[in-house]
């Protein structure tokens, strides 16, 4: 089964597509190019967290943890996992819907930034992810 990233506190700084082409340029202003990709692109998204607590008094608690030990359980499982993909609930600005995007980390190190005791923030690069039989993105339903 695969996890769902909680992203409570989390601010999408950016969401962006990306899209495979293969080119050729013959010079002179000539070229051909064909898409080799997802049609719809694959999707990019960085995320920024200002405040990190990791004290259960500043904030509320996700899964039972502190958000900074949360945080950092979730992608270690991930990297342990060899890359291990994740659903992340965001907006998809193809439609403005609300759509569920199966994910994985860009980066393979996890920084801190120190603000003061027991307070942090970081910055997390997600790329969407395909798996065969698994259709992503997903509409996300109920409410």
């Amino acid at each position: 089964m695969t996890e769902t990233l909680n992203t409570t506190g989390f601010l999408i700084t950016e969401i962006a597509g990306d899209w495979s082409v293969l080119t050729a340029d013959f010079g002179a202003g000539y070229g051909v190019g064909a898409l080799v990709g997802a049609r719809e692109g694959t999707r990019a998204f960085s995320i920024r967290l200002e405040v990190l607590p990791d004290d259960l008094n500043l904030a509320p608690a996700v899964e039972g943890l502190s958000r900074e030990r949360y945080l950092w359980q979730f992608y270690r499982t991930s990297k342990e996992g060899g890359d291990l993909p994740f659903w992340i609930e965001l907006e998809d600005p193809a439609d403005a819907d609300r759509k569920m995007f199966l994910a994985s980390f860009v980066d393979h190190a996890l920084t801190y930034d120190v603000l003061c005791a027991k307070i942090y923030g970081t910055g997390l690069n997600l790329r969407q992810r395909r798996l065969l039989d698994t259709p992503s993105p997903v509409p996300v339903t109920g409410g």
